[in-house]
């Protein structure tokens, strides 16, 4: 089985999908192959997003570019329910999922892959500095010379507490 909804159609894909931690994600290129044996679905598919954000460390703007190429097998959650319950799963059945026998939506399949390779953390470079503490320097740009410490942490007072009993 073969479809094709044309290169034209690739940006909609992502619409209304929530691309946090970043602010914007655009879907650049994918590729999508499903075939149909005896009610399975095998699904090979790649894609390559960009998405638009701030860095958690000094809050500078960062694009960064995501992808990667899948493999994935659907099965019907209709099929043989008693058994699949006593099943121990290994490794290579976790790329397994369930579709409800009736259809499968392409643009799901796409979201969960994506959704799987957004970070948990935009930084701008690993090496980033961050902002200071104290200051509120960006450490990437300019050096302050702040003692690290210096700042007191809104749990400072409970430092006074240890100890005194009323």
């Amino acid at each position: 089985m073969f479809a094709s909804r044309g290169r034209a159609s690739i940006p909609r894909v992502l619409e209304g999908m929530d691309p946090a931690p970043l602010r914007e994600l655009r879907l650049l290129d994918a590729d999508l192959l499903l075939t149909v044996e005896g009610g399975d679905l095998w699904i090979e598919g790649s894609f390559e997003a960009q998405g638009e954000g701030f860095c958690d460390r000094c809050s500078e703007p960062v694009t960064l570019r995501i992808g990667k190429a899948f493999q994935t097998f659907l099965t019907p959650k209709s099929r043989d329910r008693v058994a699949a319950g006593s099943v121990e799963l290994h490794e290579e059945d976790l790329d397994v999922g369930f579709y409800d026998g009736t259809g499968v939506e392409s643009n799901d399949i796409l979201w969960e892959q994506v959704a799987l390779e957004l970070p948990l953390q935009v930084v701008c470079c690993e090496g980033c500095r961050g902002i200071c503490p104290v200051c509120g320097k960006n450490r990437n740009l300019e050096a302050c010379s702040c003692v690290a410490g210096e700042a007191k942490g809104p749990f400072e007072i409970l430092k006074n507490l240890k100890g005194k009993k009323e």
